[in-house]
């Protein structure tokens, strides 16, 4: 290859590397300034949020938040009856994301960034549950000490109030589970923690179930609003594998996950081949075929139509004209005389003629020597 043509690859080249850096550069801007949080996407690195058909069988799901999706993450007012709903709002309103009712939400469990070694919290993405609101009527707030006694909740979204026994919420996600959530135990968690009791959101994973996250799962208290980062929208399927396999925790990947992922990138790297080569070919050829339509079809300056030709006639081969045909005068010629040929006409013309002028004067002359009959007598 030389100079020239290598020169010009590497420039299509760092074109075509800036052209992909812009794009991405543009899109990733726009979810910023959408989602309103950086980065605007999450990798999910459990299984605690897929649909398996069964507990022997880990398979991944469009629309459902699988282990090595990408989840769009938007900042929203987590505030009940604000931007977001729970299971139970949703199962009444039918308002339904990730196959199932209610919102996902991303939140830091307590509302801890680190955890007690030093060690970052993994943020926690689950759905919402139920919104337990704290009901503080008989507290006595003279009481030495935490009145844990007199502490109850109310569930609006249920119609109960002012209580301290356990509920079910029945049907349950994918699995049609029934979910006990025990206050009772709850108030004995916040006792037993030494800690003021608060109200909250209760949240759990979709494959989880019946088991929910407050205090059943390491402790972690019922959610505040402002411990929730944001709300889950839309996915990017399989694209987060990359990232669980560079940190070397793809061991828990359902299996059809890599197949989604490899099929995806293969097809996206067909794309430009099929731009670059497939596609002008296609459209040179369609556009041959509305250029052939619109000249009509071709006929040469011997061709003629069926009407034209009389029937009463024989026909000739090229060339062969009768002369009957050829109007008076007219003599048949394949092609007109060049200069040099009409030149040499016209001087056999005037050779023609000057010999037949002396022709004329010669017999003129013997003419004139030829003696008179009457005098011959």
């Amino acid at each position: 290859m030389d100079k020239k043509k290598l020169k010009k690859s590497m420039g299509e080249i760092s074109r075509d590397i800036m052209i992909a850096f812009l794009i991405v550069a543009v899109i990733m801007l726009a979810l910023y300034s959408y989602c309103g949080i950086w980065p605007p996407m999450v990798v999910i690195e459990s299984g605690s949020m897929e649909h398996p058909p069964s507990i022997y069988e880990q398979r991944s799901y469009v629309g459902i938040i699988d282990t090595g999706d990408m989840v769009f993450v938007k900042e929203v007012n987590a505030s009940y009856g604000e931007d977001v709903l729970t299971y139970v709002q949703g199962e009444a309103t039918g308002h339904s994301t990730y196959g199932s009712f209610g919102d996902v939400v991303i939140y830091r469990p307590n509302g801890l960034e680190y955890r007690s070694d030093g060690a970052p919290m993994v943020p926690i993405i689950h759905r919402l549950v139920v919104w337990l609101e704290l009901n503080t009527t008989h507290v006595d707030s003279e009481a030495p000490g935490i009145d844990y006694a007199n502490y109850s909740f109310d569930v609006p979204s249920l119609g109960i109030y002012d209580s301290t026994d356990s509920f079910n919420i029945t049907n349950y996600g994918f699995e049609h589970d029934t979910v006990r959530i025990n206050l009772a135990s709850l108030l004995l968690y916040y006792e037993s923690m030494g800690i003021v009791p608060h109200g909250g959101y209760i949240t759990m994973g979709d494959n989880n179930a019946p088991s929910y996250d407050q205090p059943n799962s390491g402790g972690y208290e019922p959610v505040l609003p402002e411990w929730i980062i944001g709300k889950a929208w839309g996915e990017l399927p399989w694209f987060g594998l990359i990232k669980l396999w560079v940190n070397g925790v793809d061991h828990r990947v359902p299996s059809n996950s890599w197949t989604g992922l490899f099929g995806t990138i293969s097809l996206l790297l067909l794309i430009p081949f099929v731009l670059d080569y497939i596609y002008p070919k296609v459209k040179k050829i369609i556009r041959k075929g509305k250029d052939d339509e619109s000249e009509g079809p071709k006929t040469g300056p011997d061709e003629q139509t069926p009407e034209e030709i009389d029937p009463g006639k024989e026909e000739l081969p090229p060339g062969n004209t009768p002369e009957e045909e050829l109007p008076p005068g007219d003599t048949l010629m394949e092609e007109p005389p060049d200069d040099e040929a009409l030149s040499a006409k016209v001087d056999f013309i005037a050779i023609e003629e000057s010999d037949l002028e002396r022709s004329d004067s010669a017999a003129f002359v013997e003419d004139e020597k030829l003696p008179e009959r009457g005098s011959e007598d």
